[in-house]
């Protein structure tokens, strides 16, 4: 298990470069660079100053040169400062990170406590009226867009019958403690449901497709004819073997919910990750959107190594030697 851990760990190396020069060319290709953006509407700047700040920017450079100047200054843990906020992009990112956190962590957890006992029950009950409502609700969440249910909860819960707040972070002038746990709990409410819907209702579908392969093999027949409790069969034989292919859905939905999160921070107003990625990308504030994005590659990278180490603690077969 040593051996493999490090041998992925190396082969992440290489991938996290690519990823670096993918994204560091796309948007330099964007269209307009920093001073062009800097500069615009201020008609007295002169073709000189323009010049002058392009050399101090280095824009000047052929792009080669430009990602190697980024990528020697990223080693050296300075990844420059954000042209919005005017402080270091890393600081301004990790902060974000941890607002994130506070709706992807509650999604993640709604998702899976709802998703996995509903598919489980739809797949022992398949083509009951249950099995049917859980299959409209997964069709549900997975067509319907993000934005539009979000403006729709606000309008229902903030505007309609004003039990909860439109949008936010939190309430300014509440005091530290319990009191603003309280209120920050009630901005999340609307968000977290929003965020979580997606990944509740495609992991209802994949957890009840595995559940019904997994109740038909001969193991799962044995289990019975022994006379053991269908809740035994269920948990012990059935589940645990049907979990093994959803280890892959639920490693890539955090990765997922924060992906998703641009769209759903921007409607709620909420300032994580998904957020800035927009506002740095719409600002061309590029130094920040490109450290930002290179975060949701790591996850991606870092959750499909921690799905295929689980793969050995639930199955006894599987060995990485």
């Amino acid at each position: 298990m040593g051996a493999y851990l490090l041998r992925r760990l190396l082969q992440m190396i290489p991938l996290v470069l690519g990823i670096s020069v993918i994204v560091f060319m796309v948007l330099v290709m964007a269209p307009g660079d920093p001073v062009d953006l800097l500069l615009a509407g201020n008609p007295r700047v002169r073709a000189e100053d323009i010049q002058l700040l392009r050399q101090i920017y280095g824009l000047d450079d052929p792009l080669h040169i430009r990602y190697l100047k980024w990528l020697a200054a990223a080693l050296r843990g300075d990844f420059g400062y954000s042209r919005t906020y005017q402080i270091p992009v890393l600081d301004l990112v990790w902060d974000r990170i941890g607002n994130s956190m506070w709706l992807t962590v509650p999604s993640f957890f709604l998702a899976l406590a709802v998703a996995v006992p509903v598919g489980v029950y739809s797949a022992l009950r398949q083509y009951s009226v249950a099995d049917y409502a859980a299959t409209f609700f997964t069709f549900f969440g997975v067509s319907i867009p993000a934005f539009w249910f979000g403006i729709m909860m606000i309008y229902v819960f903030a505007v309609v019958l004003r039990v909860l707040p439109p949008g936010g972070f939190s309430t300014p002038g509440v005091p530290p403690g319990w009191p603003a746990l309280v209120d920050r709990l009630q901005y999340m409410v609307l968000p977290v449901v929003v965020l979580s819907l997606l990944q509740m209702a495609a992991l209802t579908r994949y957890t009840r497709s595995s559940m019904l392969e997994v109740i038909r093999q001969d193991y799962v027949r044995t289990a019975r004819a022994k006379g053991l409790a269908e809740a035994v069969v269920i948990r012990r034989h059935a589940l645990r073997n049907a979990l093994i292919p959803i280890v892959t859905i639920l490693a890539l939905s955090i990765p997922a919910l924060f992906a998703g999160a641009p769209l759903t921070e921007t409607v709620f107003a909420w300032p994580g990750i998904g957020r800035l990625i927009v506002e740095s990308v719409g600002g061309g504030d590029y130094a920040t959107a490109q450290v930002a994005l290179l975060f949701l590659a790591m996850l991606v990278l870092v959750f499909n190594l921690l799905a295929d180490l689980a793969y050995a603690l639930l199955d006894p077969r599987i060995r990485y030697d």
